[in-house]
């Protein structure tokens, strides 16, 4: 499929509303309305918190319709623990963070140092819109029992108990002092460090994947991600500018050459599959760029055809995948996974079993490019 028509960009009124938006967002930005206006419509923080914490700082699930819940009590059976923390510690506005780990890894933070990190990899897991990390807690605990990993989540600015007012600035500052936490407080090595971000969540793991140089990771996740806002307004892949919002492309661009799996349900109504599509063509292009090779010609994208890589799967069947072997061309650390029938938000419950099987795969694949590095 060719990069114009899988971003839509044959059609004329797609181009002339792409002009519209371009002289828009440039008016807002010079009018010093751009940040105010997109702050306003773009950020939904969910009206009641999904969690809260008693006297001593545990984390307690709040539903609204049953019993206050202990995480700590949730997890128990499943080997897992649980601690809420509020980072920087000596900051004025904090972020709120929940930290979910094995237990025969570690007890508390205590014991760790840099010479006795963590064993298990550690997801840096960015929520979507309209939700925080109360709500978020089922995936985040499905996540580290099925694949055997530890997870740090957040909330963004305004969200949840974190401080602050949302912005699209405020995101980036956030995941930052995440980023840190797990580097300083739990001395997580960088290779071992995974982004996973849902929906809004793509935005601040495409920034971190972006800034290798000052945030290095052994991999990244993005699920139900965007191009950039303006792409999705104008129905167009390519139509952006300098002013745009949320540009996940402007990052990946500069992205690190580490495992990336990309996936999007076919149905998606809020964000269409064709900007994940995208997404993994320019994370391609940049993978071949660092690696000295030459970028797959329009409409040859392994990524781009809808199809699947190796590791991952087309639908919710399917034979186990076959094993991974890392021979250094640029979609050997590509793997998307495009979900028929799914939507924007139910890829991993009602396509549970190939979730964990594509997910966990991943991980593999992250091992095998760490063993490779070194």
């Amino acid at each position: 499929m060719a990069m114009q028509q899988l971003c839509g960009d044959a059609c004329p009124r797609s181009r002339r509303r792409a002009f519209a938006l371009q002289c828009l967002y440039t008016f807002l930005h010079l009018c010093r309305l751009r940040d105010p206006i997109i702050n306003k419509v773009a950020f939904r923080p969910p009206s009641k918190h999904g969690y809260a914490l008693d006297k001593n700082g545990n984390f307690i699930l709040y539903n609204y319709r049953l019993p206050l819940v202990y995480g700590s009590d949730v997890l128990r059976n499943l080997g897992l623990k649980c601690y809420h923390v509020f980072a920087p510690k000596n900051g004025s506005k904090r972020i709120s963070m929940l930290v979910i780990h094995h237990g025969d890894d570690f007890e508390s933070p205590a014991e760790l140092s840099p010479g006795n990190p963590p064993k298990r990899e550690f997801v840096l897991f960015s929520h979507g819109n309209n939700t925080d990390i109360g709500y978020s807690f089922p995936k985040c605990v499905s996540l580290c029992k099925n694949s055997g990993v530890n997870l740090l989540a957040y909330d963004y600015s305004g969200y949840g108990l974190s401080d602050g007012k949302v912005g699209e600035k405020h995101l980036f500052k956030d995941i930052e002092h995440a980023y840190t936490y797990l580097r300083e407080e739990l001395h997580v090595p960088p290779e071992n460090i995974i982004l996973y971000g849902n929906s809004l969540g793509s935005v601040t793991s495409s920034y971190i994947c972006g800034k290798g140089d000052r945030f290095p990771v052994g991999g990244m996740i993005l699920e139900a991600g965007l191009a950039s806002v303006m792409r999705l307004q104008a129905g167009s892949c390519h139509a952006s500018c300098r002013f745009d919002v949320f540009d996940n492309v402007k990052h990946l661009k500069l992205k690190a050459l580490v495992p990336t799996l990309i996936m999007h349900g076919t149905d998606d109504t809020l964000i269409p599959v064709q900007h994940s599509m995208y997404l993994a063509q320019v994370s391609e292009a940049r993978h071949a760029e660092l690696l000295g090779a030459a970028a797959p010609a329009e409409g040859q994208s392994t990524t781009s055809s809808g199809e699947s890589r190796p590791s991952s799967h087309d639908s919710a069947g399917g034979k186990p995948p076959p094993p991974i072997a890392l021979e250094k061309l640029p979609e050997d650390y590509i793997r998307t996974w495009w979900v028929p029938g799914a939507n924007h938000n139910n890829i991993a419950i009602d396509f549970e079993d190939t979730y964990d099987r594509t997910v966990q795969t991943f991980f593999q694949l992250c091992k095998k490019w760490r063993s490779a590095k070194n």
